[in-house]
């Protein structure tokens, strides 16, 4: 059962979201929090998901998860206690009928009865009724509330209302798995002491790299990787140079190692499981015919901090069961940096890793940081990996990547649909020779600026205040508006890196856009805003009507004014 620890950790996530963004209450804090742990998507990403507002139909958020061909529709229904006395209480089902309204009307393609949602949501609809007419589409609703579950009458209900559809499913997520995403703790000792079972032992020596093949037994890792200050959570320190972060027990691969640790044919680990990988400075070997004692200094898990987190779970579970497990161990000895990131990127196979985690320690993302630290930001290689600091003050990667790719390369539709690939296939063109800490760095203010714009939009939706003729262009045009920023620099002499000149230009910009948006809008039968901004013709429609746009003479409306 959910204890205060787990709430102050829940509540400290939802906190930082609230004071990043001023626009969103606890509940849509709460949304966008879960929305990102649960679908694994960036913060951003789950914030611009979010419908929770006056007709929302019951739909806090909304997205569709379309990464690696995939056909799924998330809704998310949330609710937020302010207290942790309140957390004892169950969720309310009040929501159940209004939610399975919605999904009666998504799932028959109702326009007339959907036509009575949001601004936000009815975009979100058009696009959710084109994915509900592919083949193997699927449509997950989410309850989600810092409390406990749903009675279990009411799961019951739940589960009548959808069992009518058969690619339809709900999840329950309370308090208690919530938090489970969130826990952190630290220590600084790296040097640990393993025992190799018996003489299953194989030593390799080149030159000035080391390495040793044994098998360990679980006890021995779980000890390895418990904190020394909070002996019931773990080291997560020996992970930092681990491209992965861990997915937690609802990882449905993580769920099957935590299964097979704790079955009767547990014997069976050895063989079927990838095994484990570390990295360390110095492996001192005690002599000895069997079970020689391994010392590592400086040691690092770099593969399968998946298996040796879901073996801490397992030995919390049935300590006894797992006294009976052996995992395949690979150390290296290396004080090599680049050798060890060398490893640690070509080793991670058996869970599908977040492609900019893997780039986390090139040489090039390290200069950044430092050029970046210079100028007075921290830029995060990694994921949160400053979050001491103010968020003012905080560069993430990823984000800044995606600016600069639509900023300065000039693919803002790559930017919206598919920011992962700025760490993919496209990390050679982002992060060219070209690219200097400043260029980086500016591109991601100046969308900051646009940002801001975008949390003014949402939050007047949230407050029913009435927005302007192709206002909400900009929730899912925000690259757009960034592209046609440097394209306005360019046509009118601007320096584009100075932040201030560039940011003169973002009037013009968002009027650019949102009349492009309206006038599409207006002409085109079942308009998407999605599509539109996805397309890549567009950013040339943009560059047709800002040449149009005379310096001295503007042909937009002042819609947008400073």
């Amino acid at each position: 059962m959910a204890n205060r620890f787990d709430w102050n950790a829940l509540e400290q996530k939802i906190s930082n979201v609230m004071n990043e963004n001023d626009e969103l209450n606890r509940t849509k804090a709460l949304t966008a929090v879960a929305a990102s742990a649960i679908l694994e998507i960036d913060l951003d990403q789950a914030i611009d998901s979010i419908t929770d507002g006056s007709d929302d139909r019951g739909v806090d958020a909304l997205f569709i998860d379309d990464r690696d061909s995939r056909k799924d529709i998330h809704l998310f229904q949330a609710k937020c206690v302010s207290s942790f006395d309140k957390a004892k209480n169950n969720f309310p089902s009040g929501e159940i009928d209004k939610i399975a309204s919605f999904i009666v009307d998504l799932t028959g393609h109702d326009h007339e009865a959907l036509t009575s949602s949001n601004p936000i949501l009815r975009e979100k609809i058009k696009d959710a009724i084109d994915i509900l007419s592919e083949p193997n589409a699927t449509l997950t609703v989410h309850f989600v509330g810092n409390m406990a579950p749903l009675t279990e009458a009411e799961t019951k209900r739940v589960n009548t209302a959808f069992s009518r559809y058969r690619a339809i499913s709900f999840e329950m997520h309370d308090l208690d798995t919530l938090s489970d995403f969130f826990l952190e703790k630290k220590a600084p000792s790296l040097n640990r002491e393993i025992t190799v079972v018996d003489t299953n032992f194989f030593e390799r020596v080149d030159r000035n790299i080391k390495g040793i093949v044994c098998s360990i037994s679980a006890p021995d890792i779980i000890n390895m990787i418990r904190s020394t200050e909070d002996p019931e959570n773990v080291d997560m320190k020996i992970f930092d140079q681990n491209v992965r972060i861990y997915l937690k027990k609802q990882n449905r691969i993580n769920k099957r190692i935590i299964e097979s640790a704790l079955s009767d044919q547990n014997h069976m680990f050895w063989y079927q499981n990838n095994g484990i990988t570390m990295t360390c400075d110095k492996i001192d070997v005690a002599p000895s015919k069997r079970a020689p004692k391994l010392k590592l200094h400086n040691v690092q898990i770099v593969n399968g901090g998946q298996t040796s987190n879901c073996l801490f779970e397992a030995n919390k579970a049935d300590a006894n069961k797992v006294e009976d497990v052996i995992i395949l161990t690979r150390i290296i000895e290396t004080t090599s940096d680049e050798v060890k990131s060398t490893i640690s990127e070509t080793t991670n196979s058996q869970t599908p890793i977040n492609v900019r985690d893997l780039r986390s320690n090139d040489r090039q993302q390290r200069q950044l940081e430092e050029s970046i630290l210079d100028i007075g930001y921290y830029y995060e290689r990694k994921t949160s990996q400053h979050s001491e600091q103010s968020s003012d003050l905080r560069v993430d990667a990823l984000s800044a990547g995606q600016a600069y790719l639509a900023y300065a390369v000039g693919f803002p539709e790559v930017a919206k649909k598919d920011r992962g690939r700025v760490f993919g296939d496209l990390y050679e063109t982002v992060f060219s020779e070209q690219l200097t800490a400043e260029k980086l760095l500016n591109s991601y203010l100046i969308m900051k600026k646009i940002d801001e714009h975008k949390k003014n939009v949402r939050k007047n939706i949230s407050k029913e205040i009435p927005l302007k003729k192709g206002e909400i262009s900009i929730i899912d045009g925000a690259f757009h508006v960034l592209f046609a920023i440097s394209q306005i620099c360019t046509r009118d002499g601007k320096d584009r890196w100075n932040v201030e000149q560039a940011t003169q230009c973002i009037p013009e910009a968002l009027n650019v856009i949102s009349n492009l948006y309206e006038d599409r809008r207006e002409t085109i039968p079942n308009f998407s805003s999605n599509r539109f901004f996805k397309d890549a013709k567009t950013k040339d429609i943009v560059i047709i009507e800002l040449n149009k746009n005379k310096k001295d003479k503007p042909i937009y409306p002042d819609i947008f004014t400073y």
